[in-house]
This record gives C-alpha cells, sequence and structure tokens, in this order.
C-alpha cells in the first residue's frame, strides 16, 4: 500500500504582500470583499490571488496598464509566496480567481478549485539539481528512454529531497522517482521554500533541490548538477487560471472580464519579449524577489503565452487532468479526487475563443 502525503493538508505561510503603488491604485492586499462589492472609486471589485512568479506576470501587465479599470472593474491583488498558502486561503474564501501551476490540483481535490483558464506553456524552468560531489551526479544511463535523467534506485534510495510540497516542483520530483521506478517512500521528502530549499542544498543540509525559476537559473550557472528536468520527462507545463467556486454566481460578469483582459495581456507579452522582459524584473523585484534581467529574458524564452488565437480548438484542464491523475496513481492523492479532474473545469470563460 502506497502511503498518502496529504498533499492539501500540509500547510505553508502565506506571503502577503500589497502591489498598491505598482503604477495603479487597483493593486491593494485583499481582505474579505463580498460579492458585487465596489471599490472607492465604485467599480465592481474582483480579489485576484497572485505569486511572484512569471505566471501572474499577465495580472501584473494588467494592472500596470489599466486593463481592469477599462473593463470596468477593479482587481484588488493579494500575493502569496506559492500555490499552497494560495489553496489555504481559497478555503477561507479570500479570493475569487488568480493563477497556479501544479498545485491547483490539489486545490481542486482538496477545496472545490477551478480551472477556469490558462495563461501559458512551458518547456524547461523545473528541474532537480544535487550538488557535484553527490553520487548521483556521476550515475548515468539507468533509464535508457530518458538519457538526460540522472540516478538509479542504488543512488537515490533514501536521499532527501528538499522541495515546496504540492507544487510544480513536487510534481517534478515525482516523474523523477517514476522514471527510476521509484516511489515516493523510497526518499526523504521535506517541504522547503524553493530558495531556502537551494540555500540548504548549497551548504550540504540536503541531497537535492526541486528548484523552479528563477533559482533554476542560479543552479545551473554556480554549477549544481541537474538530474531530471520535467520538460526532458516528456511534461510541457502549463500555468491556469483558478476560480472560487463561491464567486461564479455573484461575479461571474467580472471573471470574464478578467479572463479577456489576461489573454489581451498575454498577447501583448508574447509579441513584445523585451517589454516583458522589463516588465518581469520590475514585477520581481516590486515583490521583494532577487533577480536580473538576464534571468528573466532565460524564463520568458521558456513560455509560450496564451492568447484568444491560441484557444481555437484547444482543450481547457488537459494538464490538470494529466497531473491529477499522476497524483492519483502515485498516491498523493485519494482516487475519489479523480472526478474533480472533469466536473471542476469550467469552460464557460474561454468559449468565446473556441
Amino acid at each position: 500500500m502506497k502511503r498518502r502525503k496529504g498533499l492539501g493538508l500540509l500547510l505553508a505561510a502565506a506571503m502577503v504582500v500589497s502591489l498598491a503603488g505598482c503604477g495603479n491604485a487597483a493593486g491593494q492586499s485583499g481582505g474579505g470583499t463580498g460579492s458585487g462589492a465596489a471599490g472607492g472609486d465604485g467599480l465592481p471589485v474582483l480579489r485576484v490571488a497572485a505569486m511572484p512568479t512569471i505566471t501572474s506576470l499577465p495580472t501584473y501587465y494588467a494592472q500596470k496598464n489599466g486593463l481592469d479599470e477599462k473593463a470596468g472593474f477593479k482587481m484588488e491583488i493579494t500575493m502569496f509566496d506559492t500555490g499552497a498558502p494560495m489553496n489555504e486561503a481559497l478555503a477561507a474564501d479570500l479570493w475569487d480567481v488568480g493563477h497556479m501551476g501544479a498545485a491547483a490540483v490539489t486545490g481542486m481535490a482538496n477545496y472545490d478549485e477551478l480551472i477556469i483558464g490558462e495563461v501559458l506553456e512551458s518547456t524547461d524552468g523545473q528541474g532537480v539539481f544535487v550538488s557535484p560531489d553527490c553520487p548521483v551526479a556521476q550515475d548515468k544511463g539507468y533509464n535508457p528512454s530518458f538519457p538526460t535523467v540522472l540516478g538509479s534506485p542504488d543512488s537515490v534510495a533514501g536521499i532527501t529531497i528538499l522541495t515546496p510540497v504540492g507544487t510544480a516542483q513536487h510534481f517534478t520530483v515525482l516523474k523523477w522517482l517514476e522514471k527510476l521506478g521509484m516511489e515516493p517512500t523510497d526518499v526523504n521528502i521535506v517541504n522547503m521554500d524553493t530558495v531556502q530549499a537551494y540555500q540548504a542544498l548549497q551548504s550540504g543540509q540536503g541531497d537535492a533541490a526541486s528548484l523552479n525559476v528563477p533559482t533554476f537559473f542560479d543552479a545551473k550557472n554556480n554549477g549544481m548538477v541537474q538530474v531530471a528536468n520535467l520538460a526532458d520527462m516528456g511534461t510541457r507545463y502549463v500555468d491556469m487560471i483558478v476560480g472560487n467556486r463561491k464567486s461564479l454566481d455573484g461575479k461571474s460578469d467580472l471573471i470574464q472580464k478578467y479572463v479577456d483582459c489576461m489573454l489581451e495581456a498575454c498577447e501583448t507579452l508574447q509579441k513584445d519579449p523585451d517589454m516583458a522582459a522589463d516588465l518581469l524584473v520590475e514585477f520581481l523585484q516590486d515583490s521583494g524577489m532577487e533577480t536580473s534581467r538576464e534571468n528573466c529574458m532565460a524564463d520568458l524564452d521558456r513560455v509560450k503565452w496564451l492568447s484568444k488565437e491560441d484557444w481555437k480548438g484547444r482543450e481547457l484542464g488537459v494538464f490538470a487532468k494529466e497531473l491529477g491523475e499522476f497524483y492519483v496513481d502515485q498516491g498523493q492523492l485519494e482516487a475519489s479526487a479523480t472526478e474533480k479532474f472533469n466536473t471542476n473545469v469550467v469552460t464557460t470563460f474561454v468559449q468565446p475563443y473556441q
């Protein structure tokens, strides 16, 4: 019997950061705005959850350029450091919509979260790293179908892997173990913030760390050895627009306007990578993150922003379903969650473009 890790029950502290002053008065920390309530200027408010990553760049662009106010509503933005505390905040009904990666699946399973759109696809930027002197770094060729994957049951069994549980990094770890024919219980997975995980790896407090950008690029630049990359293991990663089921009835019109604004922002970001790089640097620095334009350019080079044109013939929720079923198969989520990967995908807001 596979031991269940209880992804949705592991809590992380939310880093709540106001985006006020980021070029638009719309950015405020979230806090219980009721359905249909209006802001100080009389515009209806939509509570938006965001993270200091490329995932939420369209929201930042929309705020900077006043797309929300032009569409007749105001975004009230709350920042969270990862998807796990963002999911916990959903349980308290603290936001209406937001952007999320792998954590959306645990949100669907445990908090009735909805997938209502998608913002980007990425082909790199999620990887597991070890130090050069780690035995795993020298262990090549165990799975010939995936030649870039390093390690084997002999070298990996019992190691300590640092990763924020329930996120894309955790998913990458599980995919890595799968390619090695191993179970999550064969290693010691420690729940740790990405930056802290990398710092711990550098100081020898763990054997491996699963990282995303920008820390992913720092590890590569600093000589750490990548033993697994999500894209190399056959998964094109998708970041999604997620929604609060409680908000559908009273704020469906605002949610549609928000999705429209996100698709407009994505189209502009895709067409103007120089502008996008400058904006990403500004966004991350405003959010208290250390970064460089070089890292931001590398981050943007690995993604494709999904615009209105991309929704012609595109099926919503395919990645979420694949990811969710994988978690169930690995024993990370209960089998009863499988139904949610269909029922909690709401196509209403992308249908106008399909």
